[in-house]
């Protein structure tokens, strides 16, 4: 292959890969034991590490690293240039290329002999995924997993892609090629490659921390937020953009308020046909629940095949106020059976969460969960058989390489209909428990079974939800076992731990752990009658905690602590991407906790937190709909409900109360009222009565003593 003499060379690949498609999020994961056991080859650096993802490439004959003082520290000493790979357990193309290059031994030669070789999961280290994201957006113009940057030894990025394949193809350089290009401009013309390290860091950082003037925070900036949401809907399939489509959770809650607070129904049949679009598409799993990471073409058919606990955490609360608002039974199952799949196939032992189920199996994407007719045909037999295989769409041609995606069309519909519809759904779930028990006999997607605090309490809030509109004690168990294992395993000397996985903890406290598990705390608060002083503590000793930790003087929010000594720039990130940005998630809890403590300190710092984001939220609020939605409690109606008292008089009030949808509620609940906290000041009640209170904007109503009271006062919001 021919050398390079100058960084000439690194810059015609740059070109080569700023014009190529960013590798999606996709699907992989391996445990300790099936690495460990599967490879006869010497283990690198990542054996003794406790993510899947870095166990999963421990037998690479690339000499691995994790992200660390030894391996920074040697690239330093021998002056070599950094490979960092950066992927997750549950990403498709990160495997293909381990498949393609890592297990490649010509090309591990390479990089054993001219790079020092750092392999991240982001899902361990969002500082970093965030940080050297910036870097490859800024270089080849989009992003994605696997993440390939190439570092000087100070850490300063000066090439970086996504997705490589072993040779050039498809239009994209080869990572053999890429890697001996960049070794010998680094061998022959260091000082040019640090030159440009130092000039793309200048520019990048300039870029990334330019602050916007900052604008007048208004109630027209939610309005006209969701007026710019509905330019780029589907009015076809539903959802927002075109393929690959994501579910955009964010935007959907924000159409849902939008439509209560102007009483425009365009935009309910948006989030309604998104909703139901979803549910029925191949995106959702119709035997067991649950929904996959996102759908590669326009109409929620093909998905990849992944399931994330985020997703599927984000997603239950805005079914849960579709059903709120519509009383439609179909959401209230949608969120039944989701939740149901996390109990089943994505809970540990002791209560908390497991990050993310694989889509691959037997070597192929989504084998485990698609289907030929001949197969269902002989476990359901002929006269169950007819009856599913229309509905679901099944045929022999099939809709995915030759099998099935079980999903519902309006044909299906229009089936359904032709039938007593009792029998028809008696039939249906029959048909799915039988094809369920036949599919848990195939080999199993391998599961991450990390836990993270932070998705953790994005399901914490989701079981609290889902309980307060079915009912179901096990959802609240299940919140309550989780806030539990949290509290006394993950939140250790007084700070909380990113991960945990087979009894070990990583290093290091994250803005996304405190802003996400104070949100799931808070619902929980509202939720659990018996424990909410409890739940409440915890959510005061993490909320002190964060503007210390993760603020500047200027209000803004960084990802981790100041002083990071690993990290080139402190992190922050402001826009929501897969996530909810989790700063805009703070900026409204302490909102929140403000109406409930009467604490000044929590609202300064959130007038404080959204000053600093009102430019961007001015000129970028398609982007910013995390901090939208915190907007809209900073700028409209705030609705405080105490119930007090006990028994079941209290138990119905609630039930009346949980199941209607009130943006920007807060829900205070007491047994007799002498609970410290303002809200309850001057409302003790006797043994034996029941009072609820409803104030809007600190205009409070008369109380209500019995639940025909409470409820015409609820019907009057």
């Amino acid at each position: 292959m021919k050398q390079v003499t100058s960084i000439a060379m690194i810059t015609a690949l740059a070109t080569m890969v700023a014009g190529q498609n960013d590798a999606t999020a996709g699907e992989k994961d391996l445990s300790m034991k099936e690495t460990t056991e599967s490879s006869p080859r010497q283990a690198n650096h990542l054996a003794g590490e406790n993510s899947p993802y870095l166990l999963s490439h421990a037998h690479n004959p690339v000499n691995w690293y994790p992200w660390g003082e030894e391996a920074l520290a040697k690239a330093k000493a021998e002056d070599k240039p950094i490979f960092l790979s950066i992927g997750y357990a549950a990403c498709h193309w990160c495997h293909v290329m381990e498949r393609e290059s890592f297990e490649n031994e010509e090309i591990a030669a390479v990089l054993n002999r001219h790079f020092v070789s750092i392999k991240v999961d982001r899902e361990q280290r969002p500082d970093l995924d965030e940080i050297y994201m910036a870097f490859t957006t800024a270089l080849t113009g989009r992003g994605g997993w696997p993440m390939s940057v190439f570092l000087t030894p100070d850490l300063k990025p000066f090439f970086a892609g996504t997705y490589f394949p072993p040779q050039d193809q498809y239009g994209r350089p080869g990572f053999l090629r890429v890697i001996t290009e960049i070794a010998a401009a680094y061998s022959r013309d260091r000082a040019a490659v640090a030159e440009s390290a130092l000039k793309i860091y200048d520019e990048v950082i300039t870029r990334v921390t330019d602050a916007m003037p900052p604008a007048l925070l208004t109630a027209e900036m939610v309005s006209r937020t969701a007026r710019s949401l509905m330019q780029n809907f589907d009015d076809v399939h539903g959802g927002f953009g075109s393929a690959p489509k994501f579910p955009h959770v964010l935007e959907l809650s924000l159409c849902l308020r939008h439509y209560k607070k102007t009483g425009d129904l365009s935009y309910l049949q948006a989030a309604e046909k998104t909703l139901r679009a979803m549910a029925h598409g191949g995106i959702y799993d119709h035997l067991a629940g649950g929904f996959a990471r996102y759908s590669t073409d326009a109409r929620w058919l093909v998905p990849h095949f992944e399931k994330m606990l985020y997703d599927n955490a984000l997603l239950v609360p805005v079914y849960v106020e579709a059903y709120q608002i519509t009383r439609d039974e179909f959401y209230r199952t949608v969120v039944g059976q989701t939740l149901d799949f996390l109990l089943n196939e994505m809970t540990d032992a002791t209560g908390g969460f497991y990050s993310a189920i694989d889509a691959d199996s037997e070597g192929e994407e989504g084998r485990y969960y698609v289907w030929t007719k001949h197969e269902i045909d002989s476990i359901l037999g002929d006269d169950r058989s007819r009856p599913f295989t229309r509905y679901y769409n099944v045929t022999e041609q099939g809709n995915f390489e030759g099998r099935n995606i079980l999903n519902i069309d309006a044909t299906s519909d229009r089936f359904r209909a032709e039938t007593d519809e009792a029998d028809f759904d008696r039939l249906i779930e029959d048909c799915r428990q039988r094809l369920a028990a036949a599919r848990a006999q195939r080999v199993r997607p391998l599961t991450d079974d990390k836990i993270l605090t932070s998705w953790n309490g994005l399901a914490l809030s989701a079981f609290c939800r889902g309980y307060q509109i079915t009912g179901d004690q096990r959802y609240l168990n299940a919140a309550v076992r989780n806030a539990v294992v949290i509290e006394t395993e993950l939140f250790r000397d007084g700070r909380l731990t990113h991960a945990f996985r087979d009894g070990h903890h990583s290093e290091g406290e994250f803005l996304e752990d405190y802003a996400y598990l104070v949100h799931g705390l808070l619902d929980l608060y509202e939720t659990d009658t018996s424990g909410n002083c409890r739940w409440l503590a915890f959510t005061l000793k993490l909320t002190d905690r964060v503007a210390a930790l993760f603020a500047d003087s200027s209000g803004r929010l960084y990802l981790r602590p100041d002083n990071q000594k690993d990290l080139i720039i402190r992190p922050f990130n402001e826009s929501d991407g897969s996530l909810p940005a989790p700063g805009s998630i703070m900026i409204a809890n302490w909102l929140k906790l403000n109406r409930l403590t009467g604490r000044t300190e929590y609202l300064e710092q959130a007038e404080k937190a959204l000053r600093a984001l009102s430019g961007k939220i001015e000129r970028a609020s398609w982007a910013m709909t995390a901090a939208v939605l915190a907007l809209d409690y900073y700028v409209n109606d705030k609705v405080e409900i105490v119930v007090i008292g006990t028994g079941q008089q209290r138990v119905a009030m609630l039930d009346q109360l949980y199941r209607r949808f009130i943006p920007n509620r807060l829900i205070a609940i007491s047994d007799d009222g002498h609970d410290p906290l303002p809200v309850f000041e001057g409302r003790e009640v006797d043994e034996g009565e029941v009072r609820a209170y409803i104030c809007r904007n600190s205009v409070c109503r008369l109380p209500a003593a019995t639940v025909e009271e409470f409820k015409a006062q609820l019907d009057r919001l």
